[in-house]
């Protein structure tokens, strides 16, 4: 029997307890190698919410004004006041220039005496039946041509009397305007003589100073006499010779009626002439009306007014300028102005800009088309702005446009408000919201597969996933509406998410998983690991 030492044995048994947990360790990590591996999927998920989807169509187009009247007076005339300066804020009615009516008028006069003249003779022939009834109509008619005469020499004696006064008044202002320069200068020179100043406080300067100061109140109250007296002049004298031009009409209609009247006492009171002259009569009363009217419109058009708010943007006319009416009455943008005339920008007097109104035009393919209506909200941002503005569609056409065989249809959209930054001809891109429905249930849009006619979406319960098919309805880039399938608080996939095992190079410590899925859009969900 071999002897084994005490030492020896003790060696071997060292050794084989190392092998040992050498095969233990192993095995544990082989273990853990196929457990890894074989380790369950995880999820991206999201839930089933109530919430918004909207659906957008992005356009471009350049900003123009609204609102552009380009205004021209529709009667010729000499300008006698422009009320108006570039810059300056109207509203509508207000008045931006006048030319003067003296001609306009007395062609007015003119023609409603001609009317009245008209008017008189028809009535004269409808009541004249006998030659005692056409010697009555001559002797009225001759009454009153001489009470018009009389009333025309007194209107003309009260229009000289009148200008007489105004004269007198401005001579009388005038004198007072002179004696108050001869006084404020006697006093100023008694105040220099005294050697006074604003710091002197004798009582010869306190009292040199209170005259002066009278003098100076005196000349400038008859200096304002004497400015009312000198504007009273022409104004008086116009409408005294609107009241003579008036008066002479009458006279002159009055005259027309005699002739009338003594030519109807000499023809046969037949049927048939009477029927020819009530013709006559007529059509005369229906041509004077016509002319009365022409000319109180163009009375009326003598004052230029804006035909709706805004700014004036370019005035091209002055007092004392002479301008040729148009006679036709337009502007262009969202209103038509009813004393102006259609005119280029460069040729109008008078250009009015809605300020800050803006709106852009840009086009739709055929395909769209029929999506966008009237009313429907959008955003628009101008080219150099971050902030989108609120806008509305206002026009959507009706009539395309081919190109190339490509179908496209204007749409007009408005922006809300006045932004007076904004300038025309600034480029915009425009977001129409085309369709939108709110506090429907939606899922991530990521989450919605279709394949073919068949769309469903995978919905994990209890750690396992399962397809179900739904209804959508609307959806954008980030949410799809589900109309039936689902029900809210649903938990449905997005994405999976992998896992690996790190090498035993790459340390020591307890594994990461590490995610290599794709992850989809909209949405915030967690990661779900079967069996917790």
């Amino acid at each position: 029997m071999r002897f084994v030492s005490p030492v020896v044995r003790h060696g071997r048994y060292r050794a084989a307890l190392v092998g040992a947990i050498v095969l233990i360790v192993a095995g544990v990590l082989v273990l853990m190698l196929v457990r890894g591996s074989a380790a369950a999927p995880q999820y991206r998920t999201a839930s089933a919410t109530l919430g918004t989807v909207r659906q957008t169509l992005s356009l471009t187009g350049n900003l123009t004004p609204v609102a552009q009247s380009n205004l021209n007076f529709q009667v010729s005339g000499t300008v006698t006041a422009v009320d108006v300066t570039v810059g300056q804020a109207v509203t509508a009615g207000q008045v931006l220039a006048t030319v003067d009516p003296t001609t306009l008028q007395a062609t007015l006069t003119q023609a409603q005496a001609q009317l009245t003249a008209a008017l008189a003779k028809q009535a004269a022939d409808q009541t004249s039946s006998s030659s005692s009834n056409a010697a009555q109509q001559v002797a009225t008619a001759q009454t009153s041509l001489a009470n018009d005469i009389t009333a025309y020499a007194d209107t003309v004696a009260v229009y000289n009397q009148t200008i007489k006064a105004d004269q007198h008044t401005i001579a009388a202002n005038q004198a007072n305007v002179n004696t108050d320069n001869q006084t404020m200068a006697q006093a100023q020179q008694r105040y220099n003589n005294d050697g006074c100043s604003s710091s002197s406080s004798s009582t010869k300067c306190q009292t040199d100073q209170q005259n002066l100061s009278a003098a100076q109140q005196q000349q400038s109250k008859d200096q304002q006499s004497l400015a009312a007296a000198d504007a009273a002049l022409p104004t008086d004298q116009v409408r005294g010779q609107q009241t003579n031009d008036q008066a002479a009409a009458r006279v002159a209609a009055d005259r027309t009626a005699v002739s009338n009247a003594q030519a109807a006492s000499g023809t046969a009171n037949s049927s048939a002439s009477l029927a020819a002259a009530a013709a006559v009569d007529t059509a005369s009363v229906t041509q004077a009306q016509q002319a009365a009217t022409t000319a109180q419109t163009a009375v009326s058009n003598a004052t230029l007014t804006a035909p709706n708010g805004g700014q004036v943007a370019q005035v091209n006319t002055a007092v004392g300028s002479t301008v040729s009416g148009s006679g036709v009455s337009a502007s262009s943008g969202s209103g038509a102005a009813a004393s102006s005339s259609v005119s280029t920008s460069s040729a109008a007097q008078f250009i009015i800009l809605s300020p800050g109104s803006f709106q852009v035009t840009s086009t739709v393919s055929d395909s769209v088309v029929g999506e966008v209506a009237i009313s429907q909200n959008a955003v628009v941002t101008a080219a150099g702005t971050t902030n989108g503005l609120a806008a509305s569609v206002t026009s959507v056409g009706e009539i395309a446009t081919v190109s190339s065989g490509v179908a496209t249809f204007p749409v007009t959209v408005q922006i809300g408000g006045t932004h007076p930054a904004l300038r025309d001809g600034m480029s915009a891109t425009v977001t129409v919201v085309i369709n939108q429905v709110v506090g429907v249930l939606t899922v991530p849009t990521s989450a919605v597969h279709t394949n073919g006619t068949a769309t469903t979406v995978q919905v994990l319960k209890n750690g396992v996933p399962s397809t179900v098919v739904v209804s959508v309805g609307a959806a954008d880039q980030s949410r799809t509406q589900i109309t039936s399938g689902l029900a809210e608080g649903d938990i449905v996939v997005i994405a999976t998410v992998t896992s690996t095992v790190p090498s035993a190079a790459s340390g020591s410590g307890t594994p990461r998983r590490t995610g290599t899925g794709g992850l989809g859009g909209g949405g915030a969900g967690g990661f779900a690991v079967p069996g917790g």
